[in-house]
């Protein structure tokens, strides 16, 4: 890898060698811009994530600052329901549960409860100042891996581009170089055959 970058920085675009014709100074050109982008595109993906990180941290502690743990009372099951050997009802994914809302009054939704309960036992769930459900909130560690997550994704998917730019700028140097060749293959033949007669 590290021969094929001095190999192409060695024919790079501003060497004044005549056997360099246009297309190969094209292609050089794109993959110096390339190299150059890919090396920009790290501050502006290490922003981009950063930027992630903030707002889902700031999102994550006024979630938790506005979210209540409560306990809630499972009174249905929805979903994963089967029967103990003493035919008593238990709960292992979705079901229904009750909890009492910040004005006393009681509210009822449904939700994945973590392991198998029974019917009345309670799980903890949490709910917003209104006293509706809520999921749960993010947690920092979250935002840090969603953050990095996003940096990363956003310099591979740049990465890509510029890739795919740099190599479809490559093949058609190719294209050109090779009709180019047989432009002149044609011009050498005729000269030769004219000079034969």
């Amino acid at each position: 890898m590290f021969s094929e970058l001095a190999h192409r920085w060695r024919h790079s675009p501003w060497i004044s060698n005549p056997l360099m014709r246009l297309p190969d100074r094209i292609e050089r050109a794109a993959f110096v811009v390339g190299i150059a982008a890919l090396l920009l595109l790290i501050p502006v993906a290490a922003t981009i994530g950063s930027v992630t990180y903030s707002d889902l941290s700031l999102r994550s502690q006024q979630q938790r600052a506005e979210y209540v743990r409560v306990d809630a009372r499972v009174i249905d099951a929805t979903k994963s329901a089967g029967s103990d050997t003493d035919g008593v009802t238990t709960v292992a994914g979705t079901a229904t549960v009750q909890w009492s809302a910040p004005d006393g009054s009681l509210h009822s939704g449904a939700t994945d409860v973590p392991s198998a309960l029974r019917v009345g036992d309670t799980t903890p769930i949490w709910r917003d100042a209104d006293g509706n459900l809520v999921r749960a909130p993010d947690t920092a560690a979250g935002a840090v891996v969603n953050g990095a997550a996003t940096a990363v994704f956003v310099w591979f998917l740049g990465a890509l581009v510029i890739g795919g730019l740099v190599y479809l700028t490559t093949k058609a140097g190719e294209r050109s170089r090779m009709r180019q060749w047989d432009r002149d293959w044609q011009h050498f033949l005729q000269a030769r055959d004219h000079r034969s007669r």
